[in-house]
């Protein structure tokens, strides 16, 4: 029994790092490659899961056509989904289906043929086909309303959420692989007479083939095809409308998230900071914390641009970006405010606290080499900080002080940071 359960684990790391690295060539060799290789695998999934069974433990049999081969196919079009789109994922999936319906039509029809020897032995039936078709055809109708339930649950569970992707995957598929379950063997049982046994062993074997795979596939996508999208919720709409609305809210999402950010940095642009430093002066507001807003202006830029060049001065900005970015928590924000200028909010942090921050960017700003002139540069940093439980001015007067703060720095000789508290304003 350990020797069968070493081969299914090698069976499905066979098959699940063949189908990534075909996923990942996708955009040098085509998509069509990746689907076909799905599809080509589908009867002898299909096949196997009517046919072969092996013992994982006393009382427990599974058949590695459900396990490794459905499990991975269910879970590489959901990676599908993630990575490209809902048109995309939907091909497989009507694929599928379409082609297996086409297919017991076809056996229905050459079942009608009156068949003789090809090489002087008994002629061969159809049988097989025959009896393949209709599981393969309730298959893939579990297989299609499994992919919207897969895609639904992912994209509600990935709205907001923090959670590791493979958690989400994770989660997504197993609930779904239950149902799939319990829809599939009913068929095998009571249509093709396989024991309840199988049953209890092909839904452990799938739970264990899902977080195989959901590990696979969050590596996959966290070291080889990074930036994976992450959907919110979507409202109920009929099933023949569903993976249009999905295509348009990825593509939708998608541009949004584009134009937040700036072209040459890719921080938060301008903008945004209206927007978010509202919303965060809100919550601060609501919950008595501090805030703190740094503005940052990179001395003498303009003499960057006219002796090295804008192709320099935009590397200076995206190397000032990639620290500012690395260098803020995941409650902070980082912008890019204007030109050479650049804003951070600090949400939780006190004007102490904020100074010292400024300062270290100031440090590390200064230790930065730009490309091969071996270029450094300097900032100059106003803080401006709202204490907690303090009535204040609001987003101008947050912006104001930290300009004046700014100017400040650079009157004092540059290279330097100048902070305020923002005064205290009296509610009658």
């Amino acid at each position: 029994m350990a020797r069968e359960v070493l081969l299914l684990t090698c069976e499905l790391l066979l098959y699940g790092a063949g189908m990534l690295a075909v996923f990942r060539a996708r955009h040098r060799i085509g998509l069509g490659v990746f689907l076909t290789a799905i599809g080509s695998l589908h009867f002898l999934e299909t096949w196997l899961a009517a046919n072969l069974y092996v013992q994982i433990a006393p009382g427990l049999v599974l058949s590695p056509g459900s396990v490794v081969l459905f499990s991975g196919k269910f879970l590489f079009i959901l990676l599908l989904y993630i990575r490209e789109d809902a048109t995309f994922a939907r091909q497989p999936i009507y694929g599928l289906l379409i082609g297996n319906l086409l297919a017991a039509a076809l056996v229905l029809l050459l079942s009608q043929h009156a068949a003789v020897p090809a090489s002087g032995d008994a002629p061969r039936d159809l049988h097989l086909l025959d009896q393949m078709g209709l599981l393969m055809i309730w298959g893939s109708v579990l297989l299609f309303i499994d992919c919207l339930l897969v895609i639904l649950f992912y994209e509600r569970l990935s709205r907001g959420s923090q959670w590791p992707i493979e958690l989400r995957v994770w989660l997504a598929a197993t609930g779904v692989l239950v149902f799939d379950q319990v829809g599939f063997f009913a068929m095998l049982h009571f249509g093709y007479g396989v024991p309840l046994s199988a049953g209890y062993g092909g839904l452990l074997g799938k739970l264990v083939a899902a977080t195989l795979y959901s590990l696979l596939i969050g590596q996959y996508l966290r070291w080889f095809d990074r930036d994976a999208v992450r959907l919110g919720d979507t409202v109920a709409q009929p099933i023949g409308e569903l993976f249009g609305a999905l295509t348009y809210r990825q593509r939708y999402e998608a541009l949004r998230q584009q134009a937040r950010r700036d072209a040459i940095t890719r921080l938060l642009n301008r903008g945004e900071f209206e927007t978010l430093t509202r919303e965060v002066l809100e919550r601060i507001t609501r919950e008595r914390q501090s805030l703190s807003l740094l503005l940052l202006d990179i001395d003498h830029f303009k003499s960057i641009n006219d002796l090295y060049g804008h192709q320099s001065g935009d590397r200076v900005l995206r190397d000032v970006a990639a620290l500012l970015g690395d260098a803020v928590r995941s409650t902070d924000h980082a912008f890019r405010f204007g030109g050479d200028e650049f804003a951070v909010l600090l949400v939780g942090t006190s004007h102490d606290g904020a100074c010292g921050f400024a300062d270290r960017l100031r440090s590390d700003i200064a230790a930065l080499r730009i490309g091969e002139s071996d270029l450094s540069i300097s900032v100059s940093i106003g803080v401006s900080s709202i204490l907690a439980g303090r009535s204040h001015g609001g987003i101008e007067e947050l912006v104001r002080v930290a300009d004046a703060m700014l100017y400040q720095a650079k009157a004092d000789g540059r290279n330097r940071i100048a902070g305020e508290v923002l005064p205290e304003v009296r509610v009658d």
